[in-house]
């Protein structure tokens, strides 16, 4: 009976150690993970900023704005046409409007 209790207690422990080693490998990896973005962020930072034309940009024109938002309203208009109800008769069959 005490030797069942051991290896139950041992395996018990086992287990706990290797959730803890599991949750610390767990936070090793997010913690390298947060590291290699903020590499990533900098050395592609750098390559914008060493490429001309891209590192500096001028604003956007107005007028060029407003044309793009009166463009983008047309097309939403055509995307949405007005539905139109046609009447049917009794038999079923689409009634001649007048």
């Amino acid at each position: 009976m005490m030797e069942t209790l051991y290896i139950i207690g041992t395996i018990i422990v086992g287990f706990g150690v290797v959730f803890k080693l599991l949750i610390d490998l767990g936070h090793k990896i997010e913690d390298g993970l947060i590291e290699l973005d903020e590499k990533l962020a900098m050395a592609i930072k750098s390559v914008v900023e060493k490429i001309p034309g891209i590192g500096e940009s001028e604003p956007i024109n107005p007028i060029q704005m407003a044309i793009g938002q009166l463009i983008a309203n047309m097309n939403q208009q055509q995307q949405n046409p007005a539905m139109k109800v046609i009447q049917r008769d009794e038999k079923g069959l689409f009634v001649k409007e007048d």
